[in-house]
């Protein structure tokens, strides 16, 4: 019996290792860029705009003219980070146009 509880205790210790090799090399791993500027996925392009990622998928569906996108392996949806800040900077406010009284 104490045989099994040391090789069970021995796999929870093995796994937990493992588990902290894999997310210390995601962590090495960098964000992918094309000429410095990272490709965000949707939902990280969704929290950095502060948007939700079904507003991203119905702009790319209605309006594709509102925020440029690349297809990655014919599926995969990303954005360049430039395009989210310039869209950004397009759509700031600064003289109280567009604010409601």
């Amino acid at each position: 019996m104490s045989t099994s509880l040391t090789t069970t205790k021995q796999r929870k210790f093995r796994r937990n290792r493992d588990a902290i090799r894999r997310a210390q090399i995601v962590q090495a791993i960098p964000a992918y860029t094309i000429n410095g500027d990272p490709l965000l996925n949707e939902a990280e392009a969704a929290a950095y705009l502060s948007l939700s990622p079904a507003t991203l998928s119905r702009w790319r569906s209605t309006h594709p003219d509102r925020l440029a996108f690349v297809k990655v392996g014919g599926w995969a949806v990303r954005y360049r980070r430039s395009v989210l800040d310039s869209h950004l900077n397009a759509n700031t406010v600064t003289d109280g146009r567009g604010v409601r009284k």
